[in-house]
Order: structure tokens, then sequence, then C-alpha cells
């Protein structure tokens, strides 16, 4: 992701759901704003923490990311990374529910049976289970938040 075969200058848009994180939102924005026409946008979604107080299951839920931050502080990256937030929200709920976790939750309960004797896919199985249970528990705590920047300078 951070050395794409394409020309300074190419892109009017750059989009990414659910992806920047694996370089980190900061090295994301660093190495591909170089892709961007003038004016240019990115727009991307970003976990970030909802609230300042964080409990520790949530935390160590999100312990292979540990850049994740705030939102306020991810607008900071976003200037420092000399763009301009042109807009942003958080996911509703319902974006994980409905398209996502309950349709998880199903195909979790089938892969139970049919891997029971895999200690290995079980303990893939209950990872992903605790990723719902996590989420279930705080959905108010952490989520994803889509930001729609443009070049500022």
């Amino acid at each position: 992701m951070s050395r794409l075969p394409f020309e300074e200058g190419s892109f009017d848009l750059i989009w990414s759901e659910g992806a920047i994180y694996i370089i980190g939102f900061r090295q994301g924005l660093t190495c591909w704003r170089r892709f961007l026409s003038p004016n240019g946008y990115i727009a991307v979604t970003e976990p970030c923490w909802l609230k300042k107080e964080i409990p520790d299951e949530a935390r160590r839920n999100w312990a292979e990311y540990p850049a994740m931050t705030t939102i306020e502080d991810t607008r900071r990256i976003i200037a420092d990374c000399r763009m301009r937030e042109v807009g942003s929200f958080v996911l509703p709920e319902s974006s994980w529910w409905d398209e996502y976790y309950f349709p998880m939750e199903v195909k979790l309960k089938t892969l139970r049976s049919k891997h029971a004797s895999q200690p290995n896919a079980i303990t893939q199985i209950e990872e992903a289970q605790l990723e719902i249970d996590i989420y279930r528990k705080y959905p108010e705590v952490f989520g994803y938040v889509f930001f729609v920047m443009q070049l500022s300078d």
C-alpha cells in the first residue's frame, strides 16, 4: 500500500474503506497524497475511539492497531499531512450489525459444528466471536469514522 505503481497526480479521488489502517492513517495519507491531482480528495474509514475513557477489554481488542486514536487526534493528523477535512461521520451501528456482524454470527455457528475437532479453527472462530461480543458491549466506545479530505496546498 505504500509502494503503489501510479504516476504522481493521477487521481482526483482515492477511496479506501476499512484498509488504510494496514499501513497506518498518517502513513497512508503521507504516501497517497502524491497520487492526487491538484485539489484531489481522499475518502477513508478509520477506526477511532469515540470516548476518552476506554475500558481495558475494548483496548485489548484493538491492541493490533496501537495507532488508533480519537476523532480529534485523527483530525490533527489530517492537518499535519497537509489535508483539509471536508466532512466526516461515525458509521452507524447498523452498518456493523446488518451486513457484517449478524451474518458473521450465523456463519460462526455453522463453522463451530463443522470444525469442532480442529483446535486451530475453533481458536479463529472464537476470536471472530470475541470481536462481535466486544462491539456488542462497547458500541459507544469505538467505531469507524468516514473522513473525506482534500489537499490543502
